[in-house]
C-alpha cells in the first residue's frame, strides 16, 4: 500500500520562517499604509487650521450641489446593485444548473475585466448614439446623458463582479439537496425560492457589497454616459480638486463619502454578517 504525500506549493523554509503573526502584521501594515494613513491625511487637509472656522470645508461640502451628488451616488449605486444582482443570478444559475459549456461562458464573463472601463463606456456611448446601431436601425432611443444610461453603463461594467461570487456560491450547493426537495414534492420555483436562494445567499451578499461600493464611487460612468445632472460624488471631488483646485473642500468631500460608505457597510454587516457570508465563499 503506497502512501501519497501531498507537497505544499509553499517552500518549507518559507513556512518555517513566516508565522501567523507575520501574516497579520503584513495585513495590518497594508491596510494602514494604503487606507488609514491616506484617510488621516485627507482629514488633516480638510480642516482649516488658518483663518476662519475649523470646519468651513465641511459646511461647504454639505451645500446643495454636493448633497445632491451624495444622494445621487447612493441611489445610482443601489439601483445598479439591484439590476446587477438580478442579471448575475440568472446567468450564474444557468451556468451551474443548465449549461454544458461552463468554461466557455465563464471565460466570456471574465474577458470584459481585461478591457479598460473607458473603452467599455465609450462602446456604450457609440451604441446609444444616433449614429450607432440603434439609430441606423431606425430606433430613436434618447438615452445618452441620462440617469438610465449611467445605470445601464454601471450595470454592464460591474456585472462580472457579481456573477463570479454568485456562481461560486451556487456551485457549492449539492445537487442531492435539490433532488431531495424535488422528491418531496416541491416544484422548480419553490425549490429555487426555499432551497437554492437561501443556500446561495453568501454569494448574493458578497456580490451586492462589491457592486455597491464600486458603483457608488464610479467616476467614468457618469463622466462618459451622463451629463451635469448625473454627476456623482467622485465627479464632484475631481472637479473640485482639478478645476477649482480647492484641496480642503475636495478632502472634506472624500472624508464624508468614506464615512458614509463605512457606515453603510457597518449597517449592512449588522444585518447580514459579512464575515460569515464572505467566509462561506
Amino acid at each position: 500500500m503506497s502512501v501519497v504525500v501531498e507537497r505544499s506549493p509553499v517552500p518549507r523554509w518559507l513556512t518555517d520562517r513566516i508565522s501567523e503573526r507575520h501574516l497579520v502584521a503584513i495585513g495590518i501594515g497594508w491596510v494602514a499604509f494604503f487606507f488609514v494613513f491616506p484617510i488621516l491625511f485627507l482629514v488633516s487637509e480638510s480642516l482649516n487650521f488658518g483663518s476662519g472656522g475649523l470646519f468651513d470645508a465641511y459646511r461647504r461640502a454639505m451645500g446643495g450641489v454636493y448633497v445632491d451628488a451624495f444622494v445621487r451616488s447612493f441611489i445610482y449605486g443601489f439601483l445598479t446593485t439591484v439590476l446587477t444582482l438580478v442579471f448575475a443570478y440568472v446567468l450564474a444559475y444557468y451556468l451551474v444548473f443548465a449549461s454544458n459549456r461552463v468554461r466557455l461562458l465563464l471565460t466570456l464573463v471574465v474577458v470584459p475585466l481585461w478591457i479598460a472601463y473607458i473603452i467599455r463606456y465609450f462602446g456604450l456611448l457609440l451604441f446609444f448614439s444616433p449614429t450607432g446601431p440603434l439609430g441606423e436601425a431606425g430606433l430613436e432611443i434618447d438615452l445618452l446623458f441620462t440617469s438610465t444610461a449611467v445605470i445601464i453603463g454601471l450595470t454592464n461594467a460591474y456585472l462580472p463582479f457579481a456573477v463570479l461570487p454568485i456562481y461560486n456560491s451556487l456551485n457549492a450547493i449539492h445537487h442531492e439537496t435539490i433532488d431531495a426537495s424535488r422528491a418531496l414534492g416541491a416544484g422548480q420555483l419553490r425549490t429555487i425560492y426555499e432551497v437554492v436562494l437561501p443556500l446561495s445567499m453568501p454569494g448574493i451578499v458578497a456580490a451586492g457589497v462589491i457592486v455597491f461600493i464600486l458603483a457608488a464611487g464610479s467616476f467614468l460612468g457618469p463622466a462618459v454616459l451622463g451629463g451635469p445632472n448625473q454627476s456623482m460624488i467622485a465627479n464632484e471631488i475631481a472637479r473640485t480638486f482639478l478645476e477649482a483646485y480647492n484641496i480642503q473642500l475636495a478632502s472634506a468631500l472624500a472624508v464624508i463619502y468614506t464615512v458614509l460608505l463605512v457606515a453603510f457597510i457597518a449597517a449592512f454587516n449588522a444585518v447580514f454578517d459579512l464575515q460569515e457570508a464572505l467566509g462561506n465563499l
